[in-house]
Parts: structure tokens; C-alpha cells; sequence
């Protein structure tokens, strides 16, 4: 008995580590929706991989991103055709679009009329050369060089110009790895501090909440059901609003799961599905706020109060993929360690004897 009180305050408290990890996500999302993160750190990057380096000696070289952004094959990525700053740029851009528009740039005639020229490898290296003022030498010089490997590969029937795509396509891949890493960076940090953020103004105590789950049966219930709903999405992207739905006779405790949003629309979108996930976790029936649990005099109670909040706030910053796998996990040992019922012998016939 004791230990299965044990495993479920466990589960307990780790979808509540789950829920609130969801409200950090959804915060960072806000944010990096209201500063357009996505679009600026993608121009940066792409004025990295095609534009001007910082340093010395690369003030003359061009910046060809803007020509990139009103390319007609990336122009339907943003708003506004008419600009490529960072404010309408797109938050992404399919590679193979990439390639394709760069390519059109670099092997169209300079008056921008007729076909690509991508007759034989001579011709395209000397169209790309004649754009080299247009390009700027880094561009120029990879171009090339994809040139050089597409006719390093003399086999018969090469596709000459769907093998220069594909180099592109991977040039410009190692490159947004880079900008994926600098905004998993920045994400890092704002989880941390959206998890500080949210755990001191909700008063998310872990020492509290375990304490209210270890002595109250009837929420370490119904935690334990919500934890089994959630346990069967395929992904915490679901979100826990199926598990913690109210009754339906008090529709107005919880805000519905907002529809898939649109580009324009995408603040929006985050705002209320953070609106969504602090509203969970009022649902689950755990000690939330400061009201009935404000601050007491003595330097014991502020050392537990803090260390709770740390607790509650490191586990969080963990990220709710982590804290759905650890769920699963532990559901997983929860149902495994059940004891089967016993056969009902009442009614079973007994063995008989066999003859002497």
C-alpha cells in the first residue's frame, strides 16, 4: 500500500511538472511571436550565408537576401513583397525553394528574360561569373564550386542542374543549423525565466504539493486519471485540456483548445493557449497562489517556500517533451506493478478422483 501511495503522488507531481512546463512552452511561443524571433534570426542567418560577413574587408560585398525575399518563389512566404526587412520577412523557407530561387538569380540573364543557362557546365560557370558583382565572391565562389563537383560527376545522363540544386540545398541547410542552434539557445534561457516567472506567481510549491497529494486521496485520484488520458496522446503537443476538462455542468472553468492559427493570427493563437494552460493548471486541484498560503514570519518557512519553488521551476525548465516521457514511463511501472484478481473458484467444478 505504502508503495503504491508513493508511485502515485509521484505520477501526480509529474504531470503537474507536465502542465506547467506546457504554460512555459506556450509563453515562449508568445514572445516569439510578439518579437519575431523566428523571422529575424532566419534573415540573419541567411545575410550570414549569402550577405555581408562582419569584419573587415567585406564592407563592398552585396547583400542579396532582399533579392532573395522578393524572388516570386519566396515572395508568398510574407506579407509584403514589397520590402525584405526583418519585419515581414518569413519565419522559414523550404530549402528547395531556396535553391531554386538562388539558382534563378545566378544562372538567368542578367536582363532577366530567357531560359536558365544550364546547357553545359562551361556555360553555367560563365553565367555565374558574369553575376559575380550581383552575388558577391562567397556566393560566387560556392556556386563554383558546386559547378566544379557537378562536373567532377561525369557520368552519363547527370542531371547537371537537379545536382547543383541538391548542393545548395545542402549549403543552405548547414547553414540554418546554426540559426536552429542560436534560437534553441534563447529559448533555453526565456524557459528559465518564464519557469521563475510562472511558478512564483501561481505559488506552484513542489514540498506543498506533495504534501496535499500525500493526504488527500481524493486528488491524488483525480490527478491519477488526468495522467492516464494524457499518457495516450502521441505527444504532449496535444495538450492536457481533454484530461482536465470540467464537468459539464461548469463549462466556464476552462478556455476550449484553440484551433490551428494562421501566420497573421499566430500571437493570438499563443496568447490564448497560454490562456489555456494556466487555466489547466487552476483545474487540477492543486494548492495554487498566495491567497490561502501567504508569506509567514521565520526564516524556516522562507527557505521551504523557496526551495519548493525551485523544485517546481528547475523541473519545469526541463521542457514538457522530458517530463511526457518520464509520464509514460511511470504509468507504464504503475499498471505493470498491479496485482491480477483472483479466479473466482466459487462455481468451478473439482477435480475427481480417477479410478482405483
Amino acid at each position: 500500500m505504502f508503495d503504491s501511495v508513493v508511485l502515485d503522488i509521484a505520477i501526480g507531481l509529474i504531470f503537474v511538472f507536465l502542465a506547467t512546463s506546457l504554460a512555459i512552452t506556450a509563453g515562449n511561443e508568445l514572445l516569439a511571436s510578439l518579437f519575431k524571433w523566428r523571422a529575424k534570426d532566419l534573415a540573419a542567418g541567411l545575410r550570414l550565408l549569402v550577405g555581408k560577413e562582419d569584419g573587415a574587408g567585406q564592407a563592398s560585398q552585396p547583400d542579396i537576401t532582399r533579392a532573395l525575399y522578393q524572388h516570386p518563389l519566396l515572395r508568398g512566404l510574407h506579407g509584403d513583397a514589397a520590402t525584405g526587412g526583418d519585419s515581414k520577412a518569413p519565419s522559414y523557407i523550404p530549402p528547395r525553394m531556396f535553391a531554386m530561387a538562388l539558382l534563378d538569380i545566378a544562372l538567368r540573364p542578367a536582363d532577366g528574360t530567357g531560359q536558365l543557362v544550364a546547357g553545359n557546365i562551361a556555360e553555367m560557370r560563365a553565367q555565374i561569373e558574369t553575376k559575380r558583382g550581383e552575388l558577391g565572391n562567397r556566393v560566387t565562389d560556392t556556386l563554383l564550386t558546386f559547378v566544379n563537383h557537378v562536373e567532377v560527376d561525369a557520368r552519363a545522363g547527370v542531371d547537371k542542374l537537379g545536382r547543383l540544386q541538391r548542393d545548395v540545398e545542402a549549403w543552405f541547410n548547414a547553414g540554418m543549423g546554426r540559426v536552429s542552434e542560436v534560437y534553441r539557445r534563447r529559448a533555453q534561457l526565456w524557459s528559465s525565466l518564464l519557469a521563475i516567472f510562472f511558478v512564483a506567481a501561481l505559488n506552484l510549491d513542489a514540498i506543498r504539493i506533495t504534501r496535499s497529494l500525500a493526504n488527500d486521496p481524493v486528488l491524488r485520484a483525480s490527478l491519477i486519471a488526468q495522467a492516464t488520458e494524457a499518457v495516450k496522446q502521441e505527444d504532449p503537443s496535444a495538450r492536457l485540456t481533454q484530461a482536465a476538462t470540467p464537468p459539464a455542468e461548469d463549462p466556464n472553468k476552462a478556455l476550449p483548445t484553440p484551433p490551428a492559427e494562421t501566420a497573421p493570427s499566430a500571437t493570438a493563437g499563443a496568447l490564448r493557449q497560454l490562456q489555456t494552460d494556466i487555466s489547466t493548471i487552476n483545474q487540477l486541484g492543486i494548492p495554487v497562489g498566495w491567497e490561502d498560503n501567504p508569506p509567514q514570519p521565520g526564516v524556516w518557512w522562507w527557505v521551504n517556500k523557496v526551495l519548493g519553488l525551485l523544485l517546481t521551476g528547475l523541473a519545469a525548465s526541463l521542457g514538457a517533451p522530458f517530463w511526457f516521457d518520464v509520464l509514460k514511463k511511470v504509468s507504464s511501472l504503475r499498471a505493470a506493478g498491479r496485482m491480477p484478481p483472483p479466479p473466482d473458484t466459487s462455481n468451478a467444478p473439482r477435480d475427481q478422483p480417477g479410478p482405483a
